[in-house]
């Protein structure tokens, strides 16, 4: 039976008593996926942050028995972890809407600020239909293509053809449907939010090139929350986290920027 365990990770210490951000990553990810990220912060944030990445168990290779308890239960056992309130939490796909679980139900455990990048929002008006599920399904296949892609990066162009499909087969079958009916149970349940609970500064960040948050759905989510606003780069997808870490990473320390400066008091837990 795989670990259910949620684990924190620090990838810079910072200061003592200094400003906290914390990372929660996607389904069938990793907690070092955000390193290239954390790496392009660090240039931008002051040396006093300490960034941490949680390790949540929606991690690649699990085997989805986490599924009795609600997402946003897992993130805030992780939260938790790191010993205070973040001063900022950064949150991509499925840790997004987990995240979005805890702020709407008024959770203080997500922090200060939030950057949430490319989340799932169904549109309260667009019904669940079979029509849905079955473009869902097909963007979910594709999306473990992409993300396994993604993660390989330059190495995926020196790999054979074959090999490379052979690979990603693999990942689709491992995965299988119940990692699909997981991210598809989050995606319908998303239109039933109480958005405009949502006060603390918080960015939507959504791609172009990503199909499963529409331009429309971007910005309606963003303005359903009131302190949020909703930022779309055509040129992103949903692995811009990994792609054009350099980018993500200036719009999340515009974020935190845009917040009074932290004191690193946080609520203690």
């Amino acid at each position: 039976m795989i670990s259910t365990k949620v684990t924190a990770h620090t990838i810079a210490t910072g200061a003592p008593g200094g400003p906290l951000l914390v990372f929660a990553h996607g389904l069938e990810d990793v907690w070092a996926s955000w390193q290239p990220l954390a790496a392009e912060l660090a240039a931008e944030l002051d040396p006093s942050w300490r960034l941490v990445a949680l390790d949540l168990p929606w991690r690649a290779g699990n085997d989805y028995r986490w599924r009795t308890r609600q997402p946003g239960q897992w993130l805030a056992d992780g939260l938790d972890l790191v010993g205070r309130v973040p001063d900022a939490l950064v949150a991509h796909s499925f840790g997004a809407n987990a995240a979005l679980e805890l702020m709407c139900a008024l959770d203080p455990r997500p922090g200060r600020a939030a950057a949430l990048i490319c989340p799932f929002y169904r549109l309260p008006r667009h019904r669940v239909t079979w029509r849905m599920f079955d473009r869902s399904m097909a963007t979910f296949v594709e999306h473990i293509r992409e993300g396994l892609l993604a993660r390989l990066g330059s190495r995926a162009g020196s790999m054979e053809p074959e090999v490379l499909e052979t690979m990603m087969k693999l990942a689709q079958d491992r995965v299988g449907p119940l990692g699909f009916l997981t991210v598809f149970q989050q995606f319908v349940a998303s239109a039933d939010l109480p958005l405009d609970r949502v006060e603390q500064p918080t960015l939507v960040l959504a791609g172009g090139a990503d199909p499963t948050l529409s331009r429309e759905a971007a910005l309606a989510l963003g303005d359903g929350m009131p302190g949020a606003r909703a930022l779309i780069r055509d040129d992103y997808d949903h692995f811009c986290h990994l792609r054009h870490a350099r980018g993500v990473a200036a719009l999340v320390a515009g974020l935190v920027d845009a917040v009074s400066a932290p004191t690193g008091t946080g609520e203690q837990r």
